[in-house]
């Protein structure tokens, strides 16, 4: 094969893996599971990486009932592309039909960390966190069911519609409606949400008002231990840089605006929020948003999210 052929089949491969892709998804539609397989392995067999095969043969393997495999797939996935949401969401309908409610949540507080408001998640994750209260519950009284359980089964994406890097949302929804789990629990009153929400703004104040003071052992205790640090870094290293920038400046104010809490259950909860930030050497104003969790009592920064 001379120089100009192979460019041309570098170049042509690309557009014959599109293909391809689009003939799997279609016979994946038609349940032509057998088929579907066949068609990725090609594809993977010259592109061992590729997203969009990847993740269809996930599903596939789900539908045929190689659930183990189906797994070794989306965590390969999650790997090679964390910041897929569709991979951990579909990762956590797994583990909540296989009863692992603690495994489900975490990988949709990943799906989370890829994007702020997707939508799906947050009602998979109300879902989770409602049958794990349920279960508590269930468990405290020494409660009895004689019937088959019930498996919660999470709602799956079936296409990698969306880019793998999403942007964070400017204004997240508000609301997500979802299908109601019945809890044994009665849900959260008024009066609660309410009590809840100056919980949470007292939270994120105390957080200002530790930064403010350089009291980085004040500050950083507002993070969760399941907290995930930007960058990549280990906890270790975020703590340590956190330290030196609370205390190189000379002083730091920090203000909190318009804070606006979203309760997405009775344990999550956003927080999105105008932040300033001034010292003698920088100032600037952000969009900041928070994913919060009460644990023990106290609600905790899961996660944040800065816009300018």
């Amino acid at each position: 094969m001379n120089k100009f052929a192979l460019l041309l089949g570098l170049i042509f491969l690309p557009l014959i893996a599109y293909a391809d892709i689009d003939r799997a998804q279609q016979l994946f539609d038609e349940q032509r599971f057998g088929e579907t397989l066949e068609k990725i392995d090609a594809i993977l067999s010259t592109q061992a990486t590729h997203q969009q095969a990847l993740f269809l043969k996930a599903m596939t393997l789900e539908r045929i009932g190689r659930i183990d495999d189906s797994i070794n797939t989306y965590q390969l996935l999650s790997r090679k592309y964390p910041k897929s949401p569709e991979v951990h969401n579909n990762l956590a309908a797994i583990y909540a039909k296989q009863g692992d409610y603690e495994l489900a949540r975490d990988s949709l507080l990943n799906a989370l960390k890829t994007h702020a408001s997707y939508a799906t998640a947050y009602a998979n994750l109300n879902d989770i966190y409602s049958r794990m209260a349920n279960n508590a519950y269930s468990k405290a009284l020494a409660l009895e069911n004689k019937n088959k359980p019930t498996v919660l089964a999470l709602k799956t994406i079936n296409k990698l519609d969306l880019p793998a890097n999403l942007p964070i949302a400017k204004n997240p929804p508000s609301t997500v409606k979802i299908k109601p789990v019945a809890v044994a629990s009665k849900p959260a009153s008024s009066a609660e949400k309410s009590n809840e929400t100056e919980l949470i703004i007292d939270t994120v104040m105390g957080w200002s008002n530790a930064w403010s003071a350089q009291n980085s052992d004040a500050y950083l205790a507002y993070y969760a231990d399941r907290f995930s640090p930007p960058n990549g870094y280990s906890r270790q290293r975020w703590e340590k840089d956190r330290r030196i920038r609370l205390h190189k400046p000379a002083f730091i104010r920090i203000s909190i605006q318009a804070p606006k809490v979203t309760l997405l259950s009775k344990r999550t909860a956003r927080l999105t929020f105008k932040q300033g930030y001034q010292s003698n050497s920088f100032h600037d104003s952000v969009i900041k948003t928070l994913l919060l969790e009460k644990i023990d009592g106290s609600w905790q920064i899961l996660d944040e999210y800065t816009a300018s």
